[in-house]
């Protein structure tokens, strides 16, 4: 399977690095997809040093819709080009491009709550939410705050 990790930078890419080892992804091909910490813009170098992985500018979303929908379609270049199947998000900035141009592509969309939310949703969770094939919450108490969908299999971390 061809699965592309998509996390903003600092702590969502921490937990994907600690979550998605070699051993865990084992025989499946995977792509990483974060931000620079330098706002260098767009590079490729390797996550894990085996997985291609793409970077775009940090905080370069906002609240700027113009900046959502650039993203969205460079999100979705990458997706295509590299025949991804399914995605997996932590959250923050990137997921919800990330998530809608992979629901855009008929890809299979996985986001996990982020583990350092215990009390309230966070504001991409709420959005990505409605759009993700599978929604998981890394603390029981998670599961009413967001709704129907969410579902706690126990921590990955």
């Amino acid at each position: 399977m061809r699965i592309a990790l998509i996390s903003s930078q600092g702590g969502h890419a921490g937990q994907a690095g600690i979550i998605f080892t070699p051993s865990v992804l084992k025989e499946h091909s995977a792509i990483f997809i974060t931000e620079s910490p330098d706002k260098s813009g767009y590079l490729e170098k390797y996550f894990q040093k085996k997985y291609r992985t793409y970077f775009f500018p940090k905080d370069s979303l906002g609240v700027n819709p113009v900046a959502y929908s650039l993203r969205f379609f460079q999100l979705r270049a990458i997706l295509k080009k590299e025949h991804i199947q399914s995605i997996v998000t932590n959250g923050a900035h990137l997921s919800i491009p990330a998530v809608l141009a992979a629901r855009s592509l008929g890809i299979y969309v996985i986001f996990i709550d982020t583990f350092i939310r215990v009390k309230t949703p966070n504001w991409s969770a709420r959005f990505c939410y409605w759009f993700a094939d599978t929604f998981l919450v890394q603390h029981e108490t998670m599961k009413e705050k967001y709704g129907k969908k969410a579902e706690f299999r126990g921590s990955v971390l």
